[in-house]
C-alpha cells in the first residue's frame, strides 16, 4: 500500500508570472469578455451614429466641437454654460464607483477600466499569434506588434472621431486636411496605447494608478472581494496525496481516506489561478493590491475542483475573513448598510441635479457687459451713450433673427457697431454659427439721460413670432447732476 507524508502535502511551488496569462473559461471569463465586446462595441461605433439636427447642425449623434465650445449628445446640446450638469455627472460617476467598490470591491478595475480592457485585448492577439504562427516563431514576433500598433491607431482614431465627424475624418487626415489637434491626438494615443496595452500591461495596475491605494478606505467587512479559503486548501497537496479528515466526508474519497495518511487540503497546487492571472497575483497569499477582482482565478479553480471531483468555491467571491469561517456556502450580502445607502443617496442626489439642470437648460442665453474705459459717452445733441459688448446664442431648431430692446429708459436707441441706423428696436438676422457677438451702443435722449448709474433690462424676442427670448439686466450711466 502506498504511504504519504506530510512532506509531499505541504511541499509548495513557487509561481512565476507567464509573459502571457493562461485562458480561461467560466462565468466571469464569459461576463468580462462580454462587457469588453460592449465596452469596445459603444467606443467606435458611437461616433459614427447619426443625429438629424437640421441642414446647418452637424448631424453626428455625439461630437465634442472644441471650435464651438459645445457638445452634441443626441438631441442635447450643452454649453461651457452648462458646466454644473458636468459637475454632477462627474460626482455621480464618482460616488457610484465609490458605492460598486464598498459592495464589491474592484469590479471596475477587473471588468471595465480601459487598461484592463485593451490590456485583456491585446492579451488576446497575443495568444492568437502564438497560436497561428507557433509560439517563439519569427512570424509570431512580427504579427504580435503589426497587430497591436495596427489596434493602438485605431483606438487613437476611435478618440478623435467624437472630436470631429467620423465619415469625413479619414479622408481628411489621408489628404493633410484636418485639424492639427487630429494628427497630434492621433499620434500622442498611438503611442500611449501601445505603450500601456502592449508593454506596461499590469504595471500599470501595480504601480502607477492610485487606485487600488486608495479602495482601502472603501471596503469595509461587509465588502466582496476575491478571497481563498484557506481552512479548506491548506495544506497543499498533490492530488495524490489524500484528503485530510474534515473534507473527505463531502464526496466517494471517503471511502478511501481510511488507507492513508490524509494530510492534503483540496489546494493540489497547480499554480492554474496565477497562470491566469493578469496581474501575476497568488490570491492565496491573501488579498493584495495587485488583484483587480476580475474573478478569473476563481474560474480557473472551479475548473480543476470539477476535474478532481472536489466542490467548487475554493477561491471565490467572500466577505474579507471568510478563508477561515469553514463554510462551503457563500456568502450572506448585506446591501443594506450605512455606506451603500450613504452613497446611493448622493448619486440620487447627483442624478435629480443633472436632471433638473438639463430640463432647464436656457435655449437661449444672452449676454451684456460694458466696454472698459468710460462709462458714458456725451453727445454734441446732449445725448448720452453707453458702450456695451453683446454676445448672444441659442440651440433653438430654428431662429431666422432676433429683435432687441431696452426698458427702463424711455426714448433710448441701439445701434451695433456695424451698422449707421439707430432705432428703439433693432433687429439682427442669426448666422448660421447660431452665435453673435459684436458691440452694441444704446443712447439716451437728451434730458432722459439717469443722474449716475440706472437699472435697465435688455429684452431679446424672436423677429417672426416676437415671443421674448432672454432677458438680462444691466446698467446705464449719465452724468451726475
Amino acid at each position: 500500500m502506498a504511504t504519504t507524508t506530510i512532506h509531499d502535502a505541504v511541499s509548495r511551488r513557487n509561481p512565476t508570472r507567464l509573459p502571457i496569462p493562461q485562458t480561461v473559461r467560466g462565468r466571469y471569463r464569459t461576463i468580462k469578455t462580454g462587457l469588453a465586446v460592449a465596452l469596445l462595441t459603444f467606443y467606435f461605433a458611437v461616433p459614427w451614429l447619426r443625429w438629424d439636427r437640421g441642414p446647418l447642425l452637424p448631424d453626428q449623434a455625439v461630437l465634442f466641437d472644441l471650435p464651438g465650445r459645445r457638445l452634441f449628445i443626441f438631441g442635447l446640446e450643452f454649453w461651457p454654460q452648462d458646466l454644473p450638469i458636468a459637475v454632477g455627472a462627474l460626482i455621480l460617476a464618482a460616488f457610484g464607483l465609490f458605492g460598486a467598490t464598498t459592495l464589491a470591491g474592484r469590479v471596475w478595475c477587473g471588468f471595465a477600466c480601459p487598461q484592463t480592457v485593451w490590456t485583456d485585448l491585446f492579451f488576446t492577439v497575443e495568444r492568437y499569434s502564438e497560436r497561428v504562427f507557433g509560439k517563439g516563431s519569427v512570424s509570431s514576433q512580427i504579427a504580435k506588434p503589426v497587430v497591436q500598433i495596427a489596434l493602438a491607431v485605431l483606438t487613437a482614431f476611435g478618440f478623435a472621431a467624437f472630436f470631429n465627424d467620423a465619415p469625413s475624418l479619414p479622408l481628411e487626415l489621408a489628404g493633410g486636411t484636418a485639424p492639427a489637434g487630429a494628427y497630434i491626438s492621433i499620434g500622442v494615443l498611438t503611442l500611449t496605447t501601445w505603450l500601456f496595452a502592449a508593454y506596461a500591461k499590469e504595471r500599470v495596475c501595480l504601480h502607477m494608478c492610485p487606485w487600488p491605494r486608495f479602495q482601502a478606505a472603501l471596503l469595509d467587512k461587509d465588502s466582496l472581494v476575491v478571497t481563498y479559503q484557506q481552512w479548506r486548501g491548506e495544506p497543499r497537496g498533490k492530488k495524490k496525496v489524500p484528503l485530510r479528515s474534515g473534507l473527505t466526508d463531502l464526496t466517494a474519497l471517503a471511502r478511501q481516506a481510511s488507507e492513508f495518511e490524509s494530510t492534503r487540503g483540496d489546494c493540489i497546487d497547480c499554480l492554474r489561478c496565477v497562470n491566469v492571472c493578469p496581474t501575476g497575483v497568488d490570491i492565496r497569499e491573501g488579498l493584495q493590491m495587485g488583484c483587480i477582482g476580475c474573478g478569473l482565478c476563481i474560474d480557473a479553480c472551479d475548473e480543476v475542483m470539477t476535474k478532481i471531483e472536489r466542490p467548487t468555491g475554493l477561491i471565490r467571491f467572500d466577505v474579507e475573513g471568510s478563508e477561515t469561517a469553514g463554510s462551503f456556502h457563500g456568502p450572506k450580502i448585506r446591501v443594506v448598510r450605512p455606506k451603500i445607502v450613504a452613497y446611493a443617496v448622493l448619486c440620487l442626489g447627483a442624478f435629480a441635479a443633472i436632471v433638473f439642470g438639463t430640463l432647464n437648460m436656457k435655449s437661449v442665453l444672452v449676454d451684456i457687459e460694458p466696454q472698459r474705459g468710460q462709462p458714458f459717452v456725451q453727445l454734441s445733441d446732449g445725448s448720452v451713450r453707453n458702450d456695451f459688448s453683446f454676445r448672444l446664442a441659442h440651440r433653438l431648431g430654428s431662429l431666422h433673427g432676433v429683435s432687441i430692446h431696452v426698458e427702463g429708459l424711455p426714448g433710448a436707441t441701439l445701434r451695433f457697431a456695424e451698422s449707421t441706423k439707430s432705432a428703439e428696436t433693432v433687429a439682427i438676422a442669426m448666422p448660421e454659427s447660431r452665435r453673435v457677438t459684436d458691440r452694441l451702443f444704446v443712447t439716451a435722449v437728451p434730458g432722459k439721460a439717469p443722474a449716475g448709474r440706472e437699472s435697465v433690462r435688455l429684452v431679446v424676442s424672436d423677429s417672426e413670432s416676437g415671443e421674448t427670448l432672454g432677458e438680462v439686466e444691466t446698467y446705464f450711466w449719465g452724468p451726475a447732476r
